[in-house]
């Protein structure tokens, strides 16, 4: 149906707060889907497929009320504005609980390797970039996964081949292990006797003990000792062209988990967002964690100025106990199959992360975990019997990040003690088509048990863990709610259909959940009057789509921050990044 132009310019600045005043403006003709906690007293708008023929009011960039359009009209005052939704489905903005939002920037302007399917196009999309890459500069980039062409890993020889006048280093899509050129590796002095450094591991030709390029966990920092270190300037658009992608993806908060192996770009990061947000030009809200060896730097960092400023908040520590599934070094109980001499292996001191996991908690900073693998997760379980004799209270705020291969006791645990478990279901179709292979069926069973953590009572929090996959909330709801494989074309064929939520229950996920997984879900969310006006307006009603056609039909029409219309698709030029 033909749609009318929305407003071309954002809502007016705050006014002096008023108890009485009328609603700056009135979105109208909308089906609203307020969100929030599913033992909210009943709404209207919070139960089933939203309400149809709502309004929603909105002052000084906060909702103010929400309802059946002829109550909330009520509300309108001679100065009040409309905005007619023209039928779209409204509701709370995505908050992506898991991203790298520096590292997901800069690979925005860097070689995408994503989705490559042949050894040939993976060394012409490389030799490709050398025709606008001066000699001796380095070629960056990634996204490639090996599965996507058979299994065979990339190693120096592929690139040499392409370029031989370049230093060239490429991240595997996890951000665990990438592979370099000769002459990358000749920079960073990695040679036959240079040994496996601590929690990594070089790749060696079997024959002759020769590095083949490929780097795995600790080891990738040889390399990033060598690449020069970036710029603010270059910082910074990275992380403004990372906020603008996620509002036109309907994102409207992100938490961002930092570097993976170079802890010192996580304060890079958080040192460009607070500049961005003293310029009045972040665009969305930023949840900033740090790594959590510097517990003691960030809780300075909390007592001298507090935990957030303007559309920036901090106080998280980010920490892992092992690798990635892809890169065979997630922790497992058994060997891999595949490689039977391996079971994956944790990637730092594991009493010097308890120790600082429980000096965490004890600043009253909030811990989030990497664990991927099923003896990772119960690994960090054991910790948290401890943890949880020591500080109850706080520990509630620890947050598992992945929790992706589980034995089925500690899905138990973890839902008997509600843990907050931050989830990438973009993830099951970068790794579900090999975890039988990998894995076996039984391992398999207890693979991305989104359903069981639910059934058991785990919080779940939902994001894309970008650019290890791509910042798509659509697509997310999509693969958590129908599951299905790549060439899966039909819905009767779910991966682990048990394991599938409702799209209700993803919906809350993927906005309150992520938000109460921040301590934000007093202020964001939900479309509750009192909190700010955060919303993404859907081109159709996603519980009238067939689950498996979500990601063909649902697009992000508007994005709104703070009550601002920041993203409008029908005049994506018309990006107005702060009010």
């Amino acid at each position: 149906m033909k749609r009318s132009a929305a407003p071309d310019r954002p809502l007016d600045p705050p006014r002096p707060r008023d108890p009485e005043r009328p609603p700056d403006w009135i979105l109208t003709d909308a089906t609203v889907w307020t969100g929030g906690p599913t033992t909210a007293a009943p709404d209207p708008g919070r139960e089933g497929a939203g309400l149809e023929g709502g309004a929603v009011a909105l002052r000084d960039g906060k909702v103010l009320a929400v309802g059946p359009e002829d109550d909330v009209m009520n509300l309108k005052g001679r100065d009040t504005a409309l905005f007619p939704m023209e039928g779209r489905f409204v509701m709370p903005g995505f908050v992506d609980a898991h991203v790298h939002l520096l590292v997901g920037g800069l690979q925005l302007f860097r070689v995408d390797l994503r989705g490559v399917s042949t050894r040939e196009e993976f060394m012409q999309r490389v030799g490709d970039r050398t025709r606008t890459t001066p000699p001796g500069e380095w070629i960056l980039g990634g996204g490639w996964n090996q599965e996507d062409w058979g299994g065979e890993f990339p190693t120096r020889e592929w690139l040499d081949r392409v370029t031989p006048e370049h230093p060239v280093f490429l991240e595997r899509m996890d951000l665990h292990m990438g592979v370099a050129n000769s002459l990358a590796l000749e920079m960073a002095g990695i040679d036959d006797e240079t040994p496996d450094p601590e929690n990594g591991r070089i790749d060696r030709d079997p024959d002759t003990g020769r590095p083949t390029g490929l780097l795995r966990e600790k080891a990738v920092l040889g390399m990033g000792r060598a690449i020069p270190d970036l710029t603010d300037a270059a910082r910074q658009s990275a992380v403004r062209a990372a906020a603008l992608t996620a509002l036109s993806q309907g994102i409207t908060q992100v938490h961002d988990m930092g570097a993976v192996q170079r802890a010192s770009e996580s304060w890079h990061s958080l040192e460009i967002l607070r500049t961005l947000e003293a310029a009045g030009r972040l665009p969305i809200r930023v949840s900033s964690a740090l790594p959590v060896a510097d517990w003691q730097r960030v809780a300075q960092l909390v007592a001298e100025e507090g935990r957030h400023r303007g559309r920036l908040d901090w106080g998280r520590v980010k920490g892992f106990v092992d690798g990635s599934f892809g890169s065979s070094t997630a922790w497992f109980h058994e060997p891999y199959r595949h490689e039977p001499e391996r079971s994956g292996a944790e990637i730092c001191d594991l009493e010097q992360l308890q120790a600082d996991l429980a000096s965490a908690l004890e600043a009253d900073l909030q811990p989030a975990v990497h664990a991927i693998g099923d003896r990772a997760n119960d690994w960090l379980l054991e910790v948290c019997r401890d943890l949880r004799r020591q500080n109850p209270d706080r520990l509630a705020r620890l947050r598992i990040e992945h929790a992706q291969h589980l034995t089925a006791a500690a899905i138990e645990e973890m839902g008997a003690h509600e843990m907050l478990l931050s989830i990438q279901p973009l993830h099951i179709l970068d790794d579900a088509p090999w975890v039988r292979t990998k894995l076996g069926p039984d391992r398999e069973r207890r693979s991305f048990a989104f359903g069981s953590l639910e059934r058991a009572g785990g919080l779940l929090a939902m994001g894309s863990d970008w650019p290890v996959a791509p910042m798509d909330p659509v697509g997310t709801l999509w693969s958590a709610v129908a599951r299905l494989l790549p060439g899966s074309a039909t819905p009767e064929a779910p991966w682990l259909p048990d394991e599938r939520l409702s799209l209700d229950s993803a919906l809350r996920a993927h906005t309150w959940g992520g938000a109460r997984a921040g301590g934000l879900d007093g202020r964001t969310g939900s479309l509750d009057p009192g909190k700010v006006a955060d919303l993404v307006a859907l081109s159709e009603n996603p519980f009238r789509v067939p689950a498996e056609e979500l990601c063909h039909r649902i697009e992000v029409d508007m994005t709104f921050v703070d009550g601002v219309l920041a993203y409008r698709r029908d005049d994506a030029t018309a990006v107005l990044a702060a009010p």
